[in-house]
């Protein structure tokens, strides 16, 4: 082989490395999966992609009569979130309604951590291809010009969601509120998602 021939062949490998290189590099979050799983909840199997350690993507059949294949994004998976313990029906409270609250005290020295945890709640509730219920930012008790919304005044076509810190990560109902705690504010988003993947039927 002479030396030509040599360095056209070393220079097309480095080609190929370098196009493969790109390709991963440069391509969408879903090809740099840090796990590819299936979750079953028991009726039904989701294909789940969880890209990192806060981006997971799971794809849903939606729509009626006819069903498409559309595609969420969470921070969290939902066999990581297995252990937050869900009371009450959920996805019923929402069904219905005309718009929904989600509240904070804005007395607990909350961070921009929550505001992550009724973002991940609002993307879903508030979107059109899946419940399509707008919903509102509000305060448990008077801050600048936030609506004041507590569990009191839940009603049924208008959910109260109230995030809060507690002794334990956990999502339940309570007439017309569903309440999500978390132990933190890191739980918080954790009980979030928890929530959300039970609205969506992914989780039971």
């Amino acid at each position: 082989m002479t030396r030509d021939w040599v360095g056209f062949v070393l220079l097309f490998f480095l080609g190929v490395l370098l196009a493969v290189g790109g390709y991963f590099f440069f391509a969408s979050p879903n090809t740099g999966v840090l796990d590819n799983y299936q979750y079953s909840n028991g009726e039904t199997v989701f294909d789940v992609q969880k890209v990192n350690e806060i981006e997971t993507y799971i794809t849903l059949l939606v729509g009626l009569p006819s069903q498409h294949k559309y595609t969420i994004a969470l921070r969290n998976d939902p066999a990581s979130l297995e252990y937050i313990p869900v009371y009450g029906t959920l996805n019923t409270r929402i069904f219905n309604d005309e718009d929904d609250y989600i509240t904070i005290n804005p007395y607990a020295n909350l961070t921009a951590k929550t505001t992550i945890a009724a973002l991940e709640i609002d993307k879903i509730i508030d979107n059109s291809r899946l419940y399509g219920v707008p919903v509102h930012s509000a305060m448990t008790e008077p801050y600048e010009d936030y609506p004041v919304k507590t569990c009191r005044d839940g009603t049924d076509t208008s959910t109260i969601i109230y995030l809060s810190l507690g002794s334990e990560t956990t999502v339940y109902t309570e007439n017309n509120c569903i309440i999500i705690v978390g132990t933190d504010e890191d739980e918080l988003i954790r009980a979030a998602d928890r929530f959300v993947y039970t609205l969506l039927g992914v989780m039971q």
